[in-house]
């Protein structure tokens, strides 16, 4: 199993497992699908719409400047698919995310849309050839020339669905809490990117090795110690759901 491993400013090392070709190649094949799926209704009601559905008026209108129109389109969903997918989806498109797979940049960062054009641009022009696929299957990071020139790895990743949607009953034990020394628990307040880097943290740990959580629990405890002035003696995964339970409820 290849990994990822990336470096945060604070010196830590966070682990991602690589997503493999087999998974890849099955993600692709379901957005392929859908993508014929696109193609195919969006005919079917420009036809339509334009009374073609004899021999004759087909050719007709396949004549002129509908035709160039509907393979634009056409081109349009082909290009644009992934590119929206990964936009809106935190980079993933439907595929990815039924297999469980994320396009991040190298950094460990989210994906831009600088990043999603290039890797998609080389996509469009060089894998309908299965360059692409030779390059994961024999690339050290299973990437993609486009990967390559965008600076982007896809890596597999698993979504705990017990995180949330979070409601007040979901709150934790405040005995469990005030173990680690935080005793003023409506005070404590995450900011909207803390509690994003923290949901983050608590989809990915599954794939994290202990180490890398140890290190990165100690993290935590310095930067809230600091953030609330109060001494924070222990943390550990289920303290930070606490914490990521608690503020949600109170947005």
């Amino acid at each position: 199993m290849k990994t990822h491993i990336v470096l945060t400013p604070a010196n830590i090392e966070i682990e991602y497992r690589l997503a493999g070709a087999g998974s890849r190649l099955a993600a692709f094949t379901i957005d392929f699908t859908l993508q014929i799926i696109m193609c195919l209704l969006l005919a079917v009601i420009f036809f339509w719409t334009h009374g073609a559905f004899d021999y004759y008026t087909v050719l007709a209108i396949t004549e002129g400047w509908a035709l160039g129109l509907l393979i634009i389109s056409w081109f349009l969903i082909y290009f644009c698919y992934f590119i929206v997918c990964e936009m809106l989806m935190d980079g993933q498109s439907i595929g990815k995310k039924i297999f469980g797979l994320r396009v991040m940049k190298d950094n460990g960062q989210p994906l831009g849309l600088q990043e999603s054009l290039i890797r998609n641009l080389f996509r469009a022009v060089l894998d309908i050839l299965y360059i692409g696929l030779f390059f994961i299957l024999f690339s050290p990071k299973h990437k993609r020339i486009g990967d390559m020139v965008a600076g982007t790895v896809v890596v597999a990743e698993h979504f705990d669905d017990t995180v949330t949607p979070l409601n007040i009953n979901q709150l934790p034990d405040p005995n469990h809490i005030n173990r680690a020394g935080i005793v003023q628990l409506p005070h404590l307040i995450l900011n909207v990117d803390e509690q994003h880097l923290l949901h983050s943290y608590m989809q990915r740990k599954i794939y994290l090795s202990e180490d890398s959580k140890k290190r990165l629990h100690l993290l935590w405890a310095e930067y809230l110690s600091q953030k609330w002035q109060i001494d924070i003696a222990i943390i550990d995964d289920d303290l930070l759901a606490g914490l990521l339970q608690l503020n949600q409820a109170n947005y």
